[in-house]
């Protein structure tokens, strides 16, 4: 195999990751339009403040695995899953990731949601301490499913091919 399954990982991340955002970003459109400002909505309202982070969280957790599956797919990948090293930098290069997703994509765009509604500053910085706690939380257990898919991957490989 030419590229490493850290390589075949970054390539795709690289290419998909634009349409990936832009997916996030038109779920993100029909909850503005669903709450649509004026009346109430400048009020401090955690449900939909927390149903912008779900978004994100969920196209998090579908690209990881959609991540991963390109991965286990590429044709020499069950010869790399055998090798210990190749298996580790792969879970490392997921776990670094999903934490890059929350703290450059869905923290900033959480914070950026609340300031285009108006809530104050010192709204805003508690509710994001509030909500950073819950993201890490969601996080940490999405991470836990892809790196035990990874782990399930590199456990079948050898026997697959005995």
């Amino acid at each position: 195999m030419a590229a490493s399954l850290v390589e075949v990982a970054r390539t795709y991340v690289a290419s998909e990751t634009p349409k990936r955002r832009q997916r996030a970003e038109e779920r993100i459109e029909a909850l503005r339009k669903k709450y649509a400002p004026g009346g109430q909505w400048r009020l401090l309202q955690p449900g939909p403040l927390w149903e912008a982070c779900e978004i994100w969280l969920e196209e998090t957790r579908q690209f990881g695995h959609d991540i991963i599956d390109h991965v286990l797919k590429h044709p020499e990948a069950r010869s790399h899953l055998g090798q210990s090293d190749d298996v580790e930098a792969l879970r490392r290069f997921i776990y670094e990731w999903a934490l890059r997703e929350q703290d450059e994509y869905i923290i900033p765009h959480f914070q950026a949601f609340m300031e285009e509604r108006g809530i104050k500053p010192d709204v805003r910085q508690q509710e994001l301490g509030n909500t950073r706690a819950r993201v890490q939380w969601h996080i940490a257990q999405i991470t836990k499913e892809f790196l035990t898919r990874i782990f399930e991957a590199a456990r079948a490989a050898p026997a697959a091919t005995s």
